[in-house]
Order: structure tokens, then C-alpha cells, then sequence
């Protein structure tokens, strides 16, 4: 796992000089059309162009402790999905308790489980992590949310290219998904090399990370019920936090 961006973070010290004390906020900025973090960490992701707002809101998921599915504690998920054409977006901000931290290790996540067909950690402190993988439509928390707005959703399985960051205390996730329908294959088959290239391609041209400016717009967000079933396994787990002595 690779902490969140420095030239986001970078940025956003430049650009929240003098606010300290300020409101936390997390959601849509209704004047960049991005999805923002104010503070831990400071950050903005901006959706391509094309990309349209479906929905943006907030929930409390049961995620799991130390990857046990009998222990499981609470964690706040703040989300934005992103329509475009013949794909999807999904951003989301997870936190967890002041007594816990997200486990790095690939633990308690859907892709465990599923076929993985690229991964990377990167090089530097704010490389994400990377992981393109395949997921059902049974695991999936996020299609429910697109077709209840009457967007287009597609059966199946979804091809995801997942980024990940943690924040440098890693009380803080940030995952950003770039979806697709999954292509046809040949049970056993991989996606050929250069369909998997053009994939991750666009991926990486979906979407940007910055700072912030003030004063955020807030878009209205809402309260979301998601199934802890669908929706922990996308998250992750965590783990003891840091004891720190005086």
C-alpha cells in the first residue's frame, strides 16, 4: 500500500493557508464537479470529461477486524459515482477509528478471491496501488446504486481497475474504480495483452488528483443504506492501530 499523493498533498497545503480550523468536509464540490477531502487527507478527484454525477452520499459499513467475519467494527464511507459512456467511476473515502488502521497488506478485499490480471505497487511513496481484476455482479455494491438512478448498467461481470492510496497515519483509504462491462472470454482465458493495455489506458486518463480550493460548494449528498455483505469486501479490513506512549 502507497500513502496518498504528495503533490496532492503538496497542492493543498499551498491552497488551505490560513484555514486551519475549518469544518471537515467530504463530498462533491458542486463547482469542479470533484469529489473533495478537506482535510486527512487534503485531496481532490476530478472526473474526466464526459463523465456525468449519478449519485454522491455517505454510509457506515461493517469492516472487518483483522480480516475475522466475526469481528468487524465501524467504518464511515463517503462515495461519488461517475456515469460515462460505455464505462463508470467510483470514488470513495474511507475512515476508521482513531483505534485502528487500515491493514496495507491485500487482506479482507473482494480481489483475493477473484482473478487478478495486473498489479502494481509503484516505485515512490505516492505511487497507488493498482489492481485490475474482475468482479461479479453479486459482489458488486455499486450497480445497484447506478440502476436506481436509471443509468445504464450492464449484466455480468464488471472489469475494474482499482487505485488505491492510504493517508500517512492510514486512518484513511482512498479508492478510486474505473469500470467496465468485463469482455467475453473462454473460460481459464486472460484479456489479451492489448486489450488489457487500452483498458488500463483509459483508466488512467478517467480521472485526476489534486488539491483543494476554498471555499468548497457543497452538492447535496445523502444518506445511503449498502449492504455491509457487498460493500466491506470493496473497502478492506483493518487492523490494530499504532500505539503511540507520551
Amino acid at each position: 500500500m502507497r500513502h496518498i499523493l504528495a503533490c496532492a498533498a503538496l497542492a493543498a497545503t499551498v491552497l488551505l493557508g490560513g484555514c486551519a480550523g475549518s469544518p471537515i468536509y467530504r463530498g462533491m464540490d458542486a463547482e469542479s464537479g470533484a469529489f473533495v477531502s478537506t482535510s486527512s487527507p487534503v485531496v481532490s478527484v476530478l472526473p474526466a470529461e464526459g463523465y456525468e454525477n449519478v449519485v454522491a452520499g455517505y454510509t457506515l459499513c461493517r469492516v472487518p477486524y483483522e480480516n475475522s467475519m466475526m469481528n468487524t467494527v465501524s467504518s464511515r464511507v463517503w462515495f461519488s459515482l461517475e456515469s460515462g459512456e460505455g464505462s463508470q467511476l467510483v470514488t470513495f473515502l474511507a475512515e476508521c477509528s482513531s483505534e485502528t488502521r487500515w491493514e496495507v497488506r491485500p487482506i479482507g478485499v473482494d480481489f483475493q478471491t477473484l482473478k487478478v490480471f495486473y498489479e502494481r505497487s509503484g516505485v515512490s511513496p505516492s505511487d497507488a496501488t493498482v489492481h485490475v481484476y474482475l468482479r461479479p455482479a453479486s459482489m458488486d455494491p455499486w450497480t445497484p446504486l447506478f440502476a436506481s438512478a436509471g443509468k445504464p448498467v450492464w449484466e455480468g461481470w464488471t472489469l475494474v481497475a482499482r487505485y488505491e492510496w492510504t493517508s500517512t497515519g492510514e486512518k484513511e483509504k482512498l479508492v478510486v474504480e474505473y469500470r467496465e462491462p468485463a469482455p467475453e472470454l473462454l473460460e481459464g482465458m486472460n484479456p489479451r495483452v492489448a486489450d488489457l493495455e487500452g483498458f488500463i489506458e483509459r483508466s488512467q486518463k478517467s480521472f485526476a488528483l489534486g488539491g483543494v480550493n476554498l471555499p468548497v460548494t457543497a452538492a447535496p449528498g445523502q444518506s445511503i443504506l449498502i449492504s455491509d455483505r457487498l460493500l466491506a469486501p470493496v473497502v478492506g479490513s483493518v487492523t490494530a492501530g499504532q500505539l503511540f506512549l507520551p
